[in-house]
């Protein structure tokens, strides 16, 4: 007669069953890990004043959220925001140390165009914002993420 071995049978299924869940659910904190290093509230700033906000969330599974850009006058001598435009980051990739994102922006002849920005990361809490289809004169702006 041979051994019954249908019960050890169930317990290696169930045991690689475990394996796997365990494994998968470390693929998935992995990715995750690259995006959630990002999520937080980013301000970006010019000496004192301020030039705008990035904020980034994974409140949907991914990596998403917002710029806020200031509008500065200069027109009475001390610069000053005269308005904020909040946009909704479009198509989001995040690599190594880089986080590339585009914005819907409304051009000055009523249209509309997309700018692609850069934020490069410096330090745990600072990185650096450029829009990098602004034009020559695009400036690289310190960004510091408020906890």
């Amino acid at each position: 007669m041979l051994p019954d071995c249908s019960q050890g049978d169930a317990m290696n299924r169930r045991s690689m069953e475990i394996v796997l869940i365990a494994l998968l659910l470390c693929g998935v904190a992995n990715t995750q890990t690259a995006s959630d290093d990002w999520v937080g509230i980013w301000h970006a700033n010019v000496g004192s004043l301020p030039t705008g906000t990035l904020t980034l969330a994974t409140d949907t599974g991914s990596l998403g959220g917002t710029l806020v850009l200031d509008i500065i006058s200069r027109e009475e001598g001390e610069p000053q925001v005269i308005a904020s435009e909040p946009h909704v980051l479009l198509n989001l990739s995040v690599s190594d140390r880089t986080l590339a994102f585009q914005v819907k922006m409304r051009h000055r002849d009523g249209g509309s165009v997309v700018a692609s920005f850069e934020v490069k990361r410096t330090a745990t809490d600072k990185a650096t914002i450029h829009c990098t289809d602004c034009g020559r004169d695009a400036p690289v702006v310190e960004l510091e993420r408020s906890l």
